[in-house]
C-alpha cells in the first residue's frame, strides 16, 4: 500500500474514531450528569477544590477538546487496529486497554484509579460515582468503533447482495442526522460562550444553560432539525453519488438547512432570530454531515465514476 494510500486510511480511521468518542462522550455525560448532578456535587468540599463548578463559562471549552481527545486515541489505536479486526472479541479487547490503562491504572493520580485512590484527597464514593460513566461510555465506543471498522473491510459486492440499499440508505441518512446532534452542542455552547462573555463585559445577566437545556421548545428544534436532516441527507446524498453535486455544495447546503431550519423555528416559536447565531449554530452539523456523506457513500461514488 502507497504512502498516500496509508495516510487516506488513517485520516479515514480517525474520523471515525473522533464521531465514535465524541457521540459516545456526549450521551453519557449529558444522562450521568443529570443522573448523579454534577451541578450539585462539584460544589460539595473537597470536590469543589478538584473540579470546575458546573456553571463556570470555561466548562463550556471542554467540547472543543473532545476532536483532540478522539485524534489522540486515533493515534494509539492505529498500530492495533488490524488485531481489533481479525479478532473475534476485538471490542472486548480494546475495552480492556481502555478500562486497565484508562481507568484502573493510569499513570497520574486520577479519579477512579487506584493512584488516585491512595495519593488524592478525593473521598471514596466520589472515585465509585465516576466509574459507571467512563465504563459504560467506553464499552460503547469500544463496540462502536470495532463494529464501524469491520464493516469497512467487507467487500462491497457481498454488501449488496445481503442488505436492501433503500434500508440501507434510511440507516445511514438517520445516523448522519443523529451524528450531526454533536455539531448542534459544539455550535450551541460557542454560542452561549461568545454570549456569556458579552454579558459579563456588559455587566448583565449571563445565559442559565442548565435551564436553557431543560426547555422543551428549545428541545424540540433539535427534533425538527433532525427530522429534516435525515429526508436531506438521504437525497442529497444519491445526488452526491450520481456526480450531480461536488462535496462542497453538498456542505454548503447543509449549512444552510442547519441554519434555516433553527431560524425559522425560533422566528414563529420565540418571535426572533439571529442570524449570525443560526449561521454559527448551522456550520458544525453541516461539517459532520458532509464527513458522513463522504465516509459513507465513498467507495459507492468512485466505482459509478470510473
Amino acid at each position: 500500500m502507497s504512502t498516500t494510500n496509508n495516510w487516506k486510511s488513517f485520516f479515514s480511521f480517525a474520523l471515525r474514531v473522533i464521531i465514535a468518542h465524541m457521540a459516545t462522550y456526549f450521551l453519557f455525560g449529558i444522562i450521568m450528569s443529570n443522573v448523579f448532578d454534577y451541578a450539585e456535587v462539584f460544589k460539595r468540599e473537597i470536590i469543589r477544590d478538584y473540579m470546575i463548578p458546573f456553571d463556570e463559562h470555561n466548562i463550556t471549552y471542554g467540547p472543543f477538546l473532545q476532536p483532540i481527545r478522539g485524534l489522540i486515541f486515533a493515534i494509539g489505536l492505529w498500530p492495533i487496529r488490524s488485531l481489533l479486526i481479525e479478532k473475534k472479541r476485538g471490542w472486548l479487547i480494546l475495552w480492556g486497554l481502555l478500562v486497565t490503562i484508562g481507568i484502573l491504572s493510569t499513570p497520574s493520580a486520577a479519579p477512579s484509579s487506584l493512584e488516585g485512590i491512595v495519593y488524592s484527597k478525593i473521598p471514596m464514593w466520589y472515585h465509585l460515582m465516576g466509574l459507571p460513566e467512563i465504563t459504560l461510555q467506553t464499552l460503547l465506543f469500544s463496540i462502536w468503533l470495532v463494529w464501524w471498522e469491520r464493516q469497512t473491510e467487507k467487500s462491497p459486492e457481498l454488501e449488496s447482495k445481503k442488505e436492501n440499499p433503500l434500508i440501507a440508505d434510511i440507516i445511514k441518512a438517520i445516523m448522519a442526522a443523529c451524528f450531526a446532534f454533536i455539531g448542534y452542542a459544539v455550535g450551541g455552547l460557542l454560542m452561549v460562550a461568545i454570549a456569556n462573555a458579552n454579558a459579563a463585559s456588559a455587566g448583565t445577566e449571563p445565559i442559565d444553560v442548565q435551564a436553557t437545556g431543560m426547555n422543551f421548545k428549545m428541545q424540540f428544534m433539535f427534533v425538527i432539525a433532525f427530522v429534516v436532516n435525515t429526508i436531506a441527507v438521504f437525497w442529497i446524498a444519491r445526488k452526491w453519488q450520481t456526480n450531480h453535486m461536488t462535496l462542497w455544495s453538498v456542505f454548503m447546503v447543509f449549512w444552510l438547512i442547519d441554519a434555516v431550519v433553527p431560524w425559522l423555528y425560533q422566528t414563529i416559536v420565540f418571535g426572533s432570530s439571529s442570524i449570525p447565531g443560526v449561521l454559527m449554530l448551522g456550520f458544525f452539523p453541516a461539517m459532520i454531515i458532509v464527513l458522513c456523506i463522504w465516509m459513507n457513500y465513498r467507495k459507492i461514488a468512485i466505482q459509478q465514476r470510473r
